[in-house]
């Protein structure tokens, strides 16, 4: 099975907790290598841990700047943009990059997709509801592998369960897997810890 490039346009300073979870499920469900984390500044890159750094391609590089060192040009890049008028389908994996905004979903969100969106890629939506950015990838990977999005089973702001009377609601959609909502391995223990710390705050 051919194997496509999924490039990170990194767009927050800094790499919490939560963009390192994301980006370590997302080498789990691309591959060794097929993951792209670009514009990443000296600081950032410094606090990649081991398994983001071996696993995926780090650069200071822009997305555009990687792509030209690769020979190709913007027209081999499939940018994943909820503005876009037009649904993803399994016939965009004539492209080579799916190019995304690397940032942890905002509520409500604030369209920084327009960053690259006025460079001039191609674009298509994965629906109306918003995605954390490590699902946007598991189901485009999905979708160029063969799977219409809406053969795809998905949850909408699901309450996950923390302790015993204790849940919060996500306001994203999820892929659903046995079930249940597909998230990362170490999701549930860091909302626990960053739910307790909210509380402690308070």
């Amino acid at each position: 099975m051919r194997a496509f490039k999924f490039i990170i346009e990194h767009m927050e300073e800094g790499l919490i907790d939560w963009v390192k979870l994301e980006y370590s499920n997302m080498i789990k469900q691309v591959g060794h290598k097929n993951l792209i984390l670009t514009s990443l500044t000296p600081s950032t890159l410094a606090q990649c841990p081991p398994n983001i750094q071996d696993c995926a391609v780090c650069t200071s590089l822009s997305a555009v700047e990687y792509v030209t060192s690769q020979g190709k040009g913007i027209a081999n890049v499939l940018l994943l943009d909820p503005s876009a008028p037009k649904q993803m389908d399994p016939s965009d994996s004539v492209f080579e990059f799916l190019l995304f905004g690397g940032i942890l979903g905002d509520d409500p969100p604030r369209d920084r997709t327009k960053e690259l969106r006025v460079l001039g890629f191609e674009g298509r939506h994965l629906g109306p509801i918003q995605m954390t950015t490590d699902t946007a990838v598991m189901v485009a990977k999905r979708i160029v592998d063969g799977k219409r999005l809406q053969d795809i089973e998905f949850v909408d702001k699901p309450e996950l369960q923390l302790r015993k009377g204790e849940s919060v609601e996500m306001p994203f959609r999820y892929i659903v897997e046995n079930g249940q909502p597909l998230v990362p391995a170490g999701f549930l223990d860091l909302l626990r810890k960053t739910n307790d710390q909210a509380l402690d705050f308070n």
